[in-house]
């Protein structure tokens, strides 16, 4: 309990810090553009191969990775259909946010704090379906209403700039030295894990920039309808996942931690790549993280997981 109030207060403090060096004039949000480059291109596929390079992949561990894309699958549908009234940039942004969850980032310091290190391979699998659902799903529907949602979109570039994406790859890439056993140099994994640790707190620094409550009363809405998407579908699921998974599995527990995860960060580059207003994207992260946090907490305590 002590280890996840230390790494909540930790993340809300970077995220303050980015906030801070925007008020005062150190940073601006076109500077936050370059950082969302600089994230996609370095530490994100970095994270993605140290994460799943090494963790032992039992054939009923695959099921996980399902089971994540079933659930985002569902929040991206109801998205889909609800948003439909708005502006496609609004639209655009909104159906992003409501597709994943922040697993790695968020996810995998509180599952170890609270669970051990034992628990990540779980978190680890389900960020592998969450990857999957992010740059394989979401990553094109974002770029369907940047386009302007024309229903002749030719996917031919959009699946080719999706298998050229640095973090696709990098799971790829990761997978691959997994699945095969190919040989890594310890010397190269230690400097992509080097590189990897760097992602949490540039990503938590590129969220305080983009802070921003200065919405108009439309888009305040359009975020709390994203918010319920997400925490309702969650809450469901952890009621599944309560009665239908063993009280003593250990994939139960984690489980119910990853549905209750914030939205993913991914949404932040994307809206910048896409010129979506990325204002929306930081406020709908900071508030996850925040309602994520009492949920986790409360299910902790509340289902007895520990």
């Amino acid at each position: 309990m002590t280890q996840a109030n230390h790494v909540f207060i930790i993340t809300l403090s970077i995220i303050a810090i980015g906030f801070l060096l925007k008020k005062y004039g150190f940073v601006t949000e076109k500077d936050g553009k370059t950082i969302s480059k600089f994230l996609m291109h370095t530490t994100f596929p970095a994270l993605m191969i140290v994460s799943t390079a090494r963790v032992k992949l039992d054939p009923e561990l695959f099921l996980i990775p399902l089971f994540c894309i079933g659930f985002c699958g569902i929040m991206l549908s109801l998205a889909w259909f609800w948003f439909s009234n708005y502006s496609t940039d609004l639209r655009g942004v909104l159906t992003m946010g409501a597709g994943t969850a922040n697993v790695g980032l968020f996810g995998f310091p509180i599952i170890e704090g609270l669970f051990g290190k034992e628990a990540l391979v779980y978190a680890v699998m389900f960020d592998i379906g969450n990857t999957i659902i992010a740059f394989g799903v979401v990553y094109p529907i974002g770029r369907y209403f940047a386009s302007g949602g024309q229903a002749g979109l030719d996917w031919k570039p959009i699946l080719k700039r999706v298998f050229s994406l640095p973090p696709f790859l990098g799971l790829i890439i990761g997978l691959s030295i997994n699945i095969f056993s190919l040989p890594l140099p310890t010397l190269a994994f230690d400097a992509l894990d080097v590189l990897a640790k760097g992602n949490k707190p540039l990503v938590l620094l590129l969220m305080g920039v983009y802070l921003s409550f200065a919405l108009d009363k439309n888009q305040l809405k359009a975020i709390s309808k994203v918010l319920f998407i997400r925490y309702s579908v969650g809450l469901t699921m952890v009621a599944v996942l309560y009665f239908f998974l063993p009280a003593d599995s250990l994939m139960r527990s984690v489980l119910i931690m990853c549905v209750l995860l914030p939205l993913g960060m991914t949404i932040l580059p994307f809206s910048d790549e896409m010129n979506f207003d990325s204002r929306i994207a930081g406020t709908l992260l900071n508030i996850s993280l925040l309602i994520s946090f009492v949920l986790m907490w409360v299910m902790v305590l509340g289902l007895g997981l520990m």
